[in-house]
């Protein structure tokens, strides 16, 4: 994983995430009950019981489809 790269890939709430690899984990939008934030999720590989992001492949800022950049440094999250 590089770090601040984005990921097509999957897990319950996103298809595009960016990781953080200096927190060793990738960040997403997410929406819940009408409110948007930047939620923090760990790669498959260290699934812990809880939801985990499965990258597909790397994808440029452009291929995301996304009208803002995520920023790593803002997530909500336990990690």
């Amino acid at each position: 994983m590089k770090h601040g790269a984005y990921y097509q890939g999957r897990c319950r709430n996103a298809t595009i995430a960016r990781w953080n690899g200096e927190k060793q984990c990738f960040v997403h939008f997410r929406t819940k009950f009408g409110e948007h934030f930047l939620e923090s999720i760990k790669h498959e590989e260290d699934f812990s019981g809880f939801d985990c992001f499965k990258p597909d492949r790397e994808v440029t800022f452009e291929e995301t489809g996304l009208d803002q950049e995520i920023n790593i440094n803002s997530a909500w999250g336990p990690f």
